[in-house]
């Protein structure tokens, strides 16, 4: 028998994980994906445009009407279309190699369990990101933390509170290992904070609200982090408010936000909604900071939370911010029936953005909407917030006032039609 080498590109996974520094390069590569290819990318593809298409924040300018993007902002998407296919395929790939990532790490012989601990709490961190979007975007989806493809290509789906259920225990088990120390002084990596905030979302969904009152307080209690008082501040990478963005890849490099929303020509691909652009208040100190008219036509306004198209030193891509833990606390009180107490932490944000505060003869009812409405200005272009959130909310039917094709059944997008021929376990589509 012969013995041929491994390619000079590809290493075995004997000698990946071989000790901590095989397998922090290991887990570095997952960062990368997430940055570069992931739903959570802010380029084009990720979950921010499209889905902001789709919902009430973006409109297109010079997007082909049969695109893709153009069918999202017109409801009218179908499941042979690439988009959910790359929704799809892309975050489940990202998902298996953080699968091989984590037993890789399990099984090793040259890393200690101190340091397997530590390695495999930023993994589960990142996975359940996945699978947290993911159910919200399909509904019922394969859970699984195999390598196997065979298994993988066959594996029933389960329903969203299981999924929940399971990524609640992997985000417990991080909080033991996790300190509220960044590995970088960039906040470039996950720590106890982000896996804090990423559960107290975790229990929002699962209608724990006491729990989610917890982990949110946490956040925001946290010294390490603060609202930032100046707005042209919260998107540098020294922001006080940050808890998690990720690295450029070279030092210069624009962030994928700012080259995908900074409008350079007049048939940019879209521009910030007229119904976004009339919500807010004349004097909100957000829309003077993130949102730009385009020179040449002063009636076309795009995204400028990102300022640096080009010779980028001070910016990068922020995942999570502590004014997220704000809104969680905020939504858990209005379910726990302490709008008062809810209203309190939603005025500190509208006192950042130089607003009057809210009332506090508000209804549980007004006091959500109120929630909602300060959440879409707040998170405009955020990684889809503005769909979760509604969703989560029930008051996805908000958008049919801006939106006429918008159907409650646009709630769940429609699983790519080839995962249904390679998976008939995906059956009953959803409707679409």
């Amino acid at each position: 028998m012969i013995e041929i080498d491994l390619p000079t590109d590809q290493i075995s996974t004997e000698n990946l994980f071989k000790d901590k520094r095989s397998a922090t390069a290991a887990l570095t590569n997952l960062y990368i994906n997430l940055r570069e290819t992931s739903i959570y990318s802010g380029n084009s593809q990720g979950i921010g445009s499209e889905l902001g298409l789709y919902t009430d924040e973006l409109e297109p300018i010079s997007i082909p009407p049969t695109y893709d993007s153009a069918l999202l902002y017109n409801n009218n998407i179908d499941p042979t279309r690439l988009v959910l296919a790359t929704f799809w395929n892309t975050s489940y790939a990202h998902i298996y190699a953080i699968n091989s990532f984590i037993n890789g790490v399990t099984i090793s012989n040259g890393i200690s369990e101190e340091e397997k601990k530590e390695l495999l709490a930023e993994g589960y961190v990142i996975r359940a990101m996945y699978y947290q979007a993911l159910t919200q975007l399909f509904g019922e989806i394969p859970y699984t933390t195999s390598t196997d493809y065979k298994y993988n290509t066959t594996i029933k789906k389960i329903v969203p509170i299981e999924v929940l259920n399971n990524l609640e225990k992997d985000l417990l088990i991080t909080l033991e290992t996790l300190t509220y120390n960044d590995r970088s002084s960039n906040k470039y990596y996950v720590n106890k904070a982000v896996a804090e905030l990423i559960l107290a979302k975790n229990y929002l969904l699962q209608k724990k609200y006491d729990k989610a009152e917890i982990y949110a307080r946490r956040v925001i209690d946290n010294p390490l982090y603060s609202l930032e008082t100046d707005l042209s501040l919260v998107f540098k990478n020294t922001a006080k408010s940050t808890l998690w963005q990720l690295s450029n890849n070279n030092p210069t490099s624009a962030t994928y936000e700012a080259s995908n929303y900074i409008m350079l020509v007049d048939d940019w691909l879209y521009k910030l909604s007229s119904s976004l652009l009339t919500s807010f208040e004349s004097n909100d100190l957000r829309k003077l900071s993130w949102i730009k008219e385009y020179s040449n036509n002063g009636t076309t306004s795009f995204n400028y939370k990102y300022k640096n198209n080009i010779n980028n030193t001070d910016e990068c891509s922020v995942l999570f911010r502590v004014e997220e833990a704000y809104f969680i606390l905020s939504e858990a009180l209005i379910y726990q029936n302490r709008e008062k107490e809810a209203i309190a932490y939603l005025n500190k944000i509208r006192q950042r953005a130089g607003l009057a505060n809210l009332p506090n003869s508000l209804s549980n009812e007004e006091t959500l909407l109120a929630m909602l409405e300060e959440s879409k200005k707040e998170f405009f272009l955020e990684h889809a917030r503005r769909f979760f959130d509604l969703k989560r909310n029930n008051k996805l039917s908000l958008l049919k006032s801006s939106k006429p094709n918008w159907q409650d059944k646009h709630a769940l997008l429609p699983y790519p039609e080839k995962e249904l021929l390679i998976n008939p376990n995906l059956n009953p589509q959803n409707e679409y």
